[in-house]
C-alpha cells in the first residue's frame, strides 16, 4: 500500500502503516488503521461522513499518541504471533487496533480483552466484529486476587471510570455523580487471566484499571518479568505511580516515558496536558517461552 503524498509519519514507529481511505460505515468513526468505532460508545464522538476520505495519523498534542507508539512498536519490533492483553479494555479499542497493524503488516495476532461492565463488554462484542477482529474476551475485573468485587457499573457511554470500589463513600458519590449502579463482578489476577487465555510470552500488555494498576501488577511480578515484553499503563490518583515505578525499577525494566496524571508535561512532541498519567515499561531480558494459541 502506498502511503499518499504529503503524509509524514508523526513518529518513527508509524511508518510502516498507511493511513486508511474509503467510505466509512455508517454512524462509525473511521482512524488511521481502517478500525471503525461506533459513536454509540462515547458521549461527544463524532461520525466520520460517508464519503470518500483519506485518513490521518493520529494528533500529536494529545495523550494517546504514546499508547499509539508502544502498540506500533510492539507490532513491528517482534517476530511470530503478536500477543497483547488489553485490561480494563473498555469497547476493546487498543486489541482492534493492534489486529488492524498486524493485518496491514502481515503478522498474526492473539489478543485478549478483560472488561468487568457489562455493556461495553457487549460492545467489545460487536466492536471486534464489525472490524473483524478474533480475541480471547474475558468478562471480569481484573484484581490483586481472584474472587469477586464490589465493581461500579452503568453510565457506559458517559464514563469510561467504572472501577473496583473501595469503600461505601465511593459507591454513594458514583450514584450521585452519574446514576450508576454497583454489583458483585468476577475478578481475576493476572497469573488467572494468563492461564484462562492459555498464554506464553506476551508482547504488550495495556493497562487502564482505575487506580488499580500497582494492585494489580505488584502480586505477579514474576509472571511479568518473565513472560511481558512490554507493558503500557494509563496511572491514576493514589500511590500507584510510585509503586509502579519501585516495581519495574526493582525488575531493572526500562522506563520509556513516565508522565504523571492530572498535569501538563513536556514531551517529544511538545507540553502535552495528561488527564491519566502514563507509564511505558520494557522488558530488557531474553524471554524464550513460545506464545500458545487461543482457540
Amino acid at each position: 500500500m502506498r502511503r499518499p503524498a504529503g503524509t509524514q509519519a508523526p513518529h518513527p514507529a508509524f511508518a510502516r502503516f498507511t493511513p486508511w481511505h474509503g467510505i466509512p460505515d455508517a454512524g462509525c468513526q473511521v482512524n488511521f488503521l481502517g478500525v471503525q468505532t461506533s459513536v454509540a460508545y462515547f458521549d461527544g464522538m463524532d461520525a466520520t461522513p460517508q464519503v470518500e476520505v483519506q485518513t490521518e495519523y493520529p494528533p500529536t498534542d494529545e495523550e494517546d499518541i504514546f499508547e499509539w507508539i508502544d502498540l506500533l512498536e510492539s507490532v513491528t519490533e517482534g517476530e511470530g504471533v503478536f500477543t497483547m492483553v488489553e485490561l480494563g479494555a473498555g469497547w476493546g479499542r487498543w486489541i482492534a487496533n493492534a489486529a488492524a497493524a498486524c493485518r496491514q503488516i502481515g503478522r498474526d495476532c492473539c489478543l485478549v480483552g478483560v472488561e468487568a461492565e457489562p455493556t461495553h463488554f457487549e460492545w467489545m462484542r460487536e466492536h471486534l466484529a464489525r472490524n473483524r477482529v478474533q480475541a480471547h474476551l474475558i468478562a471480569a475485573a481484573v484484581a490483586a486476587r481472584s474472587g469477586t468485587v464490589r465493581f461500579r457499573t452503568g453510565a457506559p457511554a458517559d464514563c469510561y471510570g467504572q472501577r473496583i470500589l473501595r469503600s461505601w463513600r465511593e459507591r454513594l458519590d458514583w450514584r450521585r455523580t452519574w446514576g450508576g449502579r454497583t454489583r458483585r463482578v468476577r475478578a481475576l489476577d493476572l497469573a488467572t487471566v494468563f492461564a484462562d487465555a492459555q498464554l506464553g510470552v506476551v508482547d504488550l500488555i495495556d493497562l487502564d484499571v482505575q487506580s488499580a494498576e500497582a494492585a494489580v501488577l505488584e502480586p505477579a511480578r514474576s509472571l511479568l518479568d518473565e513472560r511481558v515484553r512490554r507493558a503500557h499503563i494509563g496511572t491514576h490518583p493514589g500511590d500507584n505511580e510510585e509503586r509502579l515505578r519501585v516495581l519495574f525499577n526493582g525488575l531493572g525494566w526500562h522506563c520509556v516515558r513516565d508522565f504523571p496524571w492530572g498535569r501538563t508535561s513536556e514531551t517529544e512532541f511538545g507540553a502535552i496536558a495528561f488527564q491519566d498519567g502514563v507509564q511505558t515499561w520494557v522488558n530488557p531480558g531474553e524471554l524464550a517461552t513460545a506464545a500458545l494459541p487461543v482457540d
